[in-house]
């Protein structure tokens, strides 16, 4: 499973920047770029840190709206990209 980070303003482009979901933990610094989640009753991490590009044709339909986590993933990348 993966989550679609891009927000749908960026809508025409061909691809979606997304991130892998996994069921592995995380412990010290590396918690800030791997948020946890629950999809359908079950935990997991959002990958941050695997971030990639994909084409949108790849993409099936939504399982799950994980805006509630929304601080958590800026935080996350907030922290993988400017150390702060």
């Amino acid at each position: 499973m993966i989550v679609v980070l891009q927000h749908d303003v960026a809508d025409d482009l061909a691809t979606r920047v997304v991130a892998p979901l996994s069921t592995a933990t995380a412990r010290g610094n590396i918690s800030r770029i791997r948020v946890s989640v629950e999809v359908n009753g079950a935990g997991y991490l959002v990958r941050l840190d695997r971030m990639a590009a994909i084409d949108k044709s790849e993409i099936g339909g939504a399982i799950a709206n994980i805006a509630d986590i929304e601080f958590g993933i800026e935080n996350g990348l907030d922290f993988l990209f400017f150390g702060i």
